[in-house]
């Protein structure tokens, strides 16, 4: 016996304005459309008093939105500096980071645990090696032991063995690593899918965050036959998505912190780094904030998970108010 035909759809369902004609479903709203509620600024070096906003919005066209600055971090490398008065027009919060020694066979000692959150530099030049994932990786596991593993209960909070909240480890100069080849090339590069491979595992550890800071380039690593290429806006950007694409994915919105400025001043990450260079910036602190915020509405997150990502993640993780 053949199977029964389904009654035809009434025509009424595709008319026009019917449930399901083609121009029914509303559309999408453009990313150039999507703005954050508010800023943090989790990541600048202050060396002088900064009496307005301006900075972190310099060299964008007054037409651009312009969100409120709510909040900043200042990173501070020396410990007895005096903190500024105002960043960005607001009283900055002051971390001491501790820069990883990419040159160690241990992980060092971390004890700059500021509000149960401690943050970690990464200074390089170059994509990070098996062994220097290795390392990092070593100091998050430490870092893990000391607050103890934190597990799920139900609808609870994430709690340690002590039986509190474990601490977060915010990490910076990995979301985008220094930058060393255009799209094409990094796609089959060994570096990118071991970056790609290792970030998955870190995001295995649920207090792991990211800070998303402005890329930096080794003007002799970087440069080929055709000159510099990251003066291309559109392959730059192109190249920091396949970064911040795969970090949205394994680590979430929720994970994901905006600083205006590098993990390191330029001058200082030359001077730290395993691998001395020359190295460029190649988007001003000032231009950071816009093509961050492009780059990650066009992957097609909406205005909660851009807030979050630009104000929201620091002030859960440094306990800010917002």
């Amino acid at each position: 016996m053949p199977a029964r035909r389904p009654p035809p759809l009434p025509q009424s369902l595709f008319a026009p304005q019917g449930p399901l004609s083609p121009n029914s479903a509303p559309l999408p709203p453009s990313p150039s459309t999507i703005h954050p509620e508010y800023i943090i600024d989790s990541h600048s070096f202050i060396k002088k008093i900064e009496p307005t906003p301006d900075p972190i919005y310099d060299g964008l066209d007054p037409s651009y939105p312009r969100p409120p600055v709510r909040s900043a971090v200042q990173v501070k490398m020396d410990v007895s500096a005096e903190p500024a008065q105002t960043v960005l027009g607001v009283k900055p919060f002051s971390i001491h980071p501790t820069i990883l020694n990419l040159t160690l066979v241990t992980p060092p000692s971390i004890t700059n645990i500021a509000k149960g959150a401690v943050d970690i530099i990464v200074p390089s030049t170059f994509p990070l090696s098996e062994k220097e994932w290795d390392l990092l990786e070593e100091a998050v596991n430490a870092l893990d032991g000391c607050w103890g593993k934190p597990e799920a209960a139900g609808n609870k909070p994430v709690t340690g063995e002590n039986g509190k909240e474990p601490g977060k480890v915010v990490i910076s100069g990995i979301l985008p690593p220094p930058l060393t080849k255009t799209s094409t090339p990094l796609l089959n590069s060994e570096a990118y899918n071991l970056h790609l491979a290792r970030l998955a595992n870190l995001s295995l550890h649920a207090n792991v965050y990211l800070k998303a800071l402005p890329p930096v380039v080794d003007r002799v690593q970087g440069k080929e036959a055709e000159g510099k290429w990251w003066d291309d806006r559109q392959e730059l950007e192109r190249v920091l998505r396949m970064y911040i694409s795969p970090a949205i994915e394994a680590f979430g919105t929720h994970r994901i912190i905006f600083g205006s400025t590098p993990a390191l001043p330029i001058p200082e990450l030359a001077r730290v780094t395993p691998i001395p260079g020359e190295l460029e910036q190649p988007i001003s602190n000032g231009e950071w904030y816009s093509v961050l915020r492009r780059v990650i509405t066009q992957l097609g997150e909406g205005k909660e998970e851009v807030t979050g990502v630009m104000g929201g993640n620091a002030a859960k993780v440094y306990r800010l108010a917002h």
